[in-house]
């Protein structure tokens, strides 16, 4: 079982504007919305630098790992306690997952996912 694969299949609906092979389920509009940024500043919480949208982070300085570390352009992500992340880039249509099946110190991703995430980057361009 590969758990990763299946948060890239949920996932890609966003990245592959609302569609998964003939169904339809977000429009381009609610997809929008997920970029609206709604918060901007340091968490009080994890006490970094964080941009949310509507059900996502959005990236900033925060995080060079991912997109090359630009903060321009419909990428957005999440991540969880250990490691785990997830990164939709709709501008390049491309999905990212990152499960690990031990969890890891980080709460803003680990090393080796980071080090994944950039390397595909650094593929993809």
């Amino acid at each position: 079982m590969f758990p990763d694969r299946s948060v890239v299949q949920i996932q890609s609906i966003v990245a592959n504007g609302g569609e998964v092979p003939g169904v339809s389920l977000l429009s381009p509009g609610t997809i929008d919305l997920i970029f609206e940024e709604q918060s901007n500043g340091v968490d009080l919480v994890l006490g970094f630098p964080l941009r949310f949208g509507i059900g996502y982070g959005l990236v900033n300085e925060t995080f060079p790992h991912i997109n090359h570390g630009r903060t321009d352009g419909k990428v957005c992500f999440w991540g969880g306690w250990g490691g785990s992340s997830v990164i939709v880039d709709v501008d390049r249509r491309l999905t990212f997952a990152y499960v690990m099946n031990k969890m890891a110190p980080g709460l803003l991703g680990n090393p080796t996912g980071k080090a994944l995430a950039a390397a595909m980057y650094d593929i993809v361009g």
